[in-house]
């Protein structure tokens, strides 16, 4: 993505924002105790909604947790390591063509 691409998708996304803050600076001139009230719920607002969300975190980490760990205080073997060639990984147990001896 080149960088005027990105300026004009964060300037587009922010825009609404800027707008709002500069209504907001100008309604400060004529009624500044009325805006500071409206920002000070608006600020009030966000932390309700970031302390949901940091609770909904929590939650989803507990029950991710609940899940990797058995109930009974066993710990889950990690899984084998996938192979990125599309083969099957090698398997210890089983002995390789060069360690088989013919008879």
């Amino acid at each position: 993505m080149s960088m005027s691409r990105c300026m004009g998708d964060w300037l587009s996304d922010t825009a609404e924002a800027a707008e709002m803050l500069t209504l907001k600076m100008e309604e400060a001139k004529r009624a500044p105790l009325k805006v500071m009230r409206e920002m000070r719920a608006m600020v009030a607002g966000l932390g309700i909604s970031v302390n949901d969300a940091e609770e909904e975190v929590r939650r989803l980490r507990q029950t991710d947790s609940d899940r990797r760990t058995p109930r009974d205080g066993a710990v889950k073997a990690p899984s084998p390591p996938s192979s990125n060639t599309g083969g099957k990984s090698p398997n210890p147990k089983t002995p390789t063509a060069s360690k088989v001896t013919k008879k």
